[in-house]
Formats: C-alpha cells, sequence, structure tokens
C-alpha cells in the first residue's frame, strides 16, 4: 500500500458502498467513487491480475492517525514558534504606536477570560507567575493545565505559582505540583497573597473587586493590565507575597485534623452554632473558635462555609 500523502478522509455513501460490493467480489468501473477510495487508500491495484482489490480498513486508519499525529506535532511546533519570531515586530508595533495601548481592559465572561489568557500564555516568551487563591482547581482545569504549563516550561519559560494550603491535601493538585517541580517549575503555598497572573511582567491578569456585595470579588470578571507602572507595582506585591510563602514539591501535603477540630466540623455539618458545639463537647466558644482558626490556617480557607467544602471534599482522606 502507497503512504498516505494526504490524510483527509472524503468518502460518500456511494463510495462505501462500492467498497462493500468490492469485498463481495465486485470488480468496479472507472468513476468517482472508485476515484474516492483509491485517494483514500482504501483499494489497490493488483499489477499481477490487473484488479482492483480491497485493502485492509485497520491498517489504512492506523496510518490516517499516525499522518494526523504527525500533522498536529508540526502545527504544534510552528505554532509555538511564531511568538519568538515575531516578537521584533511586536515590540516595533508597540513602540510606534503607544497611543493605542489600553492601560487596563476589563474582560467579562468566563469563557472569553480563558481565551485570552490562555493566547497571552502561549505567547510568553520570559516568566509566569501566578497566585491561585481558590485553592485546587478542578480535574479537568488541572488537565489542560498540563499540557498548557509543560509545554511552557518546554520552552524555556520559568514558571512559579502560590496555592493555597489546601492544594496540599488535594491529590490531582499534588500530582501536577510533583510533575511541574520535576520539568523545572517552582511551587509555594501561602494563606496570604492576591490572585493574579503575571506574564513576562508585561502582562498582568487580576480579579475585579465589586462595592456593596457580600463576596467583592467579581468570579465572572478579570482586569488585563498593560501599564507599565501598574504592572511593576503587581509584580512587587507578587514577589513579596512569594518570599513568605513555604515552597512546595507535590510532597507532604495531608492534613491531619485532631478528635477535637474534626468534631467541631462535624457539629457545623449538622447546623450547630459555635455556642452549641461549645456546649455540646462540654468545652469554651474560644476553644472552638481557635480550633476552627487552626483548620483555615491549614487549609488556606477565607471562611467557615470554605472550611467546610474542603471538609466535605476531603472528609473520606482524612
Amino acid at each position: 500500500m502507497a503512504d498516505l500523502d494526504d490524510a483527509r478522509l472524503l468518502l460518500t455513501a456511494a463510495s462505501k458502498d462500492l467498497y462493500l460490493r468490492m469485498l463481495a467480489g465486485e470488480q468496479p468501473q472507472d468513476g468517482a467513487e472508485l476515484r474516492l477510495l483509491i485517494q483514500s487508500h482504501l483499494v489497490e491495484h493488483n499489477p499481477a491480475t490487473g484488479a482492483w482489490e480491497p485493502c485492509d480498513v485497520d491498517v489504512v486508519v492506523h496510518q490516517m492517525q499516525t499522518s494526523f499525529q504527525t500533522m498536529a506535532g508540526q502545527l504544534l511546533a510552528e505554532a509555538q514558534a511564531v511568538p519568538a519570531q515575531l516578537r521584533e515586530l511586536s515590540d516595533a508595533y508597540r513602540t510606534a504606536r503607544p497611543k493605542r495601548r489600553v492601560p487596563v481592559e476589563y474582560v467579562t465572561g468566563t469563557a472569553a477570560i480563558n481565551e485570552r489568557l490562555g493566547r497571552a500564555v502561549r505567547e510568553a516568551t520570559d516568566e509566569l507567575l501566578s497566585a491561585q487563591a481558590s485553592g485546587p482547581r478542578p480535574a479537568h482545569v488541572l488537565a489542560a493545565s498540563y499540557q498548557q504549563d509543560l509545554a511552557a516550561l518546554g520552552r524555556g519559560l520559568t514558571l512559579q505559582t502560590i496555592y493555597l494550603p489546601s492544594a496540599r491535601a488535594d491529590e490531582p493538585t499534588a500530582r501536577w505540583a510533583r510533575t511541574m517541580t520535576e520539568h523545572g517549575a517552582q511551587i509555594r503555598t501561602s494563606t496570604r497573597f492576591s490572585r493574579m497572573i503575571i506574564i513576562d511582567r508585561r502582562l498582568a491578569v487580576t480579579s475585579v473587586l465589586t462595592r456593596g456585595k457580600p463576596d467583592p470579588v467579581a468570579v465572572d470578571q478579570a482586569a488585563f493590565v498593560t501599564d507599565e507602572t501598574m504592572v511593576q507595582l503587581l509584580v512587587a506585591a507578587w514577589e513579596r507575597d512569594w518570599e513568605r510563602a513555604e515552597p512546595w514539591d507535590g510532597t507532604g501535603g495531608h492534613i491531619e485534623l485532631t478528635p477535637l477540630q474534626r468534631d467541631i466540623l462535624d457539629g457545623i455539618a449538622r447546623g450547630l452554632e459555635q455556642e452549641e458545639i461549645a456546649g455540646e463537647l462540654h468545652v469554651s466558644r474560644r476553644t472552638v473558635a481557635n480550633r476552627l482558626a487552626e483548620v483555615r490556617e491549614a487549609t488556606g480557607a477565607r471562611s467557615i462555609a470554605q472550611v467546610m467544602y474542603w471538609y466535605g471534599t476531603h472528609r473520606d482522606q482524612l
């Protein structure tokens, strides 16, 4: 069988029907259906008999998959090389047209934010600095992060990330951390930092704060900052947070609860107030508050609701 020179599969119902008739012994006449089968390498000419013969479909499928994978690898390599190849022109454009730059752009909608942010990360050439203040990321987000972050590390970028301590008890996040540190990333955890992503020290992406709401952070809006002075201020804030964070390589992350801490959390899960829990456990209300503060510190939670969410999702592992 000839090597595939075009991996596209363009079969019509008629050409598929012709292939089935050929399996039954029919010899085809020259026509569009036969030419499609030839183009797709599903039939081959037997020079000894002068007849067209059906080919093994599984072999064709394997060859097409191999061809697609090769093409995908080549396209990915070309896509990753584009930012570096055009960096000189990009810098020249920004220098020549400085007035067209918007110092702060607000982007609304999770899909729009992710699309804009993903494009910026793919175009990064030096470093990615981030602080994930939302705790462990969902499995599907981590899955996408593997490809994006490993590609960035493969291009030689510096990758430094701050997580909440609760990430240490999340096994999917711990696996991600172990993989990334093995490839050169640096990861730390802390309870005191602001959520942001900084790319090449040229772009900073931060949360947007709102007034008059219980939760001031707008979950579906982000600020994309390119003003040089503002970016450098955010970089300084991130570096300050980084210095007081604790290094983590994805190991040793299990959080142990004392029996009293577990009883207090079970009481909250049953809907009891702290005063009621203190009476039931024969301890002071201050003791209950202190033990809850310890759990919040260990998990990086900012509220009792976040503590209970963490407890609910990790209870079987504790």
